[in-house]
């Protein structure tokens, strides 16, 4: 708001509540590196280098032709997929394909709103981990909530947040959190009336640990009240230029996200959802 003239500078817009741009602050870091006689190792952004696997490319042609407006919801095939792939590849039963999923245009714009779409606001609080992905902080500052970095439900002791954010396995810990432990996060949120979203965009990549969803049967015994996932095509399928993703669990939640969604615009192009299937059916591409 600087390059505006003085009259207009007392309006106060969330950008004034953010911290740097977290790629920004690495800047100097970056050019000292870059100076270095051996050059620079960056790993400021975890993106894939691998080529997008056939199947996907084979469904994003298969109706690039097409010129209508895509549905916000999802097509009924997308919905389907999702659902169907969270009970193969993560042991998910029970999500419905009608209510329960929605896709969106990459997990990052999805957690950057979703405080806000939750109805969070001035006066409540969402936690996050310690150290973690910088979205999570930006949506709860974007909505006025405060925030809480906790790793474990002691810290937060008899506090009754709005929102948590767990990230399993972690972004960029690699931590990956048990049954046991998510059991007891879910139990705690119960109890309080805390919705819990879990960032699960890295479960396909858990190689020594098994890390459950949220929505695994042994966490939340088939209840998911409460809970959202996560999740996202652009690390286990190669897919970040598809900004393919959607989020599933408590259907009350997840219709109230739609309609809100919808009035907004907030939907992933149609070719990207047939891609999204495509890649979706083919486990392959998440196994090799």
């Amino acid at each position: 708001m600087t390059g505006l003239p003085p009259q207009y500078r007392e309006r106060a817009t969330p950008a004034g509540r953010l911290p740097a741009f977290p790629w920004d602050s690495l800047a100097g870091a970056k050019a000292r590196a870059a100076a270095h006689p051996d050059g620079m190792i960056d790993l400021s952004i975890g993106t894939p280098v691998d080529d997008v696997f056939e199947s996907a490319r084979a469904g994003l042609a298969a109706t690039s032709a097409v010129p209508g407006y895509p549905q916000t919801a999802g097509t009924p095939e997308l919905r389907a997929a999702i659902a169907g792939a969270m009970e193969r590849r993560h042991g998910v039963a029970g999500l419905s394909a009608e209510r329960g999923v929605l896709p969106v245009v990459g997990t990052k714009e999805s957690i950057a709103w979703l405080p806000f779409l939750l109805g969070v606001g001035e006066g409540h609080t969402v936690v996050i981990p310690e150290l973690s992905y910088p979205t999570y902080e930006v949506g709860a500052r974007m909505a006025g909530a405060r925030v809480v970095r906790a790793d474990s439900l002691t810290q937060l002791g008899p506090s009754r947040p709005t929102l948590m954010y767990v990230n399993s396995p972690g972004n960029p810990s690699g931590r990956v959190l048990g049954v046991d432990h998510l059991r007891k996060v879910v139990s705690w949120a119960r109890e309080r009336g805390v919705i819990v979203v879990s960032d699960e965009c890295y479960l396909g990549l858990d190689w020594e640990l098994e890390a459950p969803s949220i929505l695994d049967p042994r966490v939340c015994d088939g209840d998911f009240t409460g809970l959202l996932a996560m999740h996202s095509l652009s690390k286990a399928a190669n897919l970040a230029s598809y900004r393919a993703g959607w989020l599933c669990g408590d259907e009350s939640l997840v219709q109230d996200l739609l309609a809100l969604r919808r009035h907004a615009g907030l939907m992933v192009p149609g070719p990207i959802q047939s891609a999204m299937v495509a890649s979706l059916d083919d486990d392959h591409s998440v196994d090799v």
